[in-house]
């Protein structure tokens, strides 16, 4: 086949849209939980609806437009932190987005503040080049069992990959960029609210 008809054919794949399904795969922050950390207190694990049901369709620029990318990262992102905050509290129970009412251990509040996912593709020789950016940030706070607010802040993540190929293989660079942009955060929120001393306090009590 000649590098005409190769062109003609990328072109035609570009214009011939449809949606592309972004798989994106849980994450954990547990190999950063210092074992120091670890506590055997309970923890109860709260998500906005936003955060559980969180989802955009990505469309690139003008090369391959008529295509799009839906991604539905609310229960990876659930996921993830569940599996994260697991590693530091064995006991801990996710509860969806009901407040317990009688909690007898730590409570972990969750919401999305951003979540934006671009895909650009630069023209290549024969094929395009997919690059995928992934931006979240999700807000933590944590309260003891009176309701005391012991911690507010947002971690972050960011994702970058690339890929080569017709415009389908954006899907697989979006989900690489997600993949790394949760692992990022959950990696941020361990440093940020785990492996700081403001919940050591609250484990001395507990275990006296």
């Amino acid at each position: 086949m000649s590098i005409k008809a190769i062109a003609i054919l990328t072109v035609v794949s570009g214009l011939a849209g449809c949606a592309h399904e972004v798989p994106i795969s849980s994450q954990s922050g547990a190999a950063e939980v210092m074992s120091t950390k670890v506590s055997q207190q309970k923890a109860y694990l709260v998500f906005s609806s936003n955060l559980m049901t969180a989802s955009k369709e990505v469309k690139p620029g003008f090369a391959c437009g008529a295509h799009s990318f839906p991604m539905a990262i609310g229960d990876a992102l659930k996921s993830s932190i569940t599996r994260t905050v697991g590693a530091a509290y064995p006991h801990s129970l996710s509860t969806g987005s009901a407040i317990p009412s009688t909690a007898d251990g730590l409570i972990f509040k969750f919401d999305l503040s951003d979540f934006d996912p671009t895909i650009r593709f630069a023209p290549g020789f024969l094929v395009p080049t997919a690059d995928a950016n992934v931006e979240i940030a999700v807000q933590a706070r944590v309260a003891d069992k009176t309701g005391k607010e012991l911690i507010t802040t947002t971690f972050h993540g960011h994702g970058h990959a690339s890929e080569d190929g017709a415009c389908g293989i954006g899907a697989d660079a979006l989900g690489d960029a997600a993949k790394k942009a949760i692992q990022d955060a959950m990696e941020n929120f361990v440093d940020k609210v785990i492996n700081t001393g403001a919940l050591d306090t609250v484990a001395t009590t507990v275990s006296k």
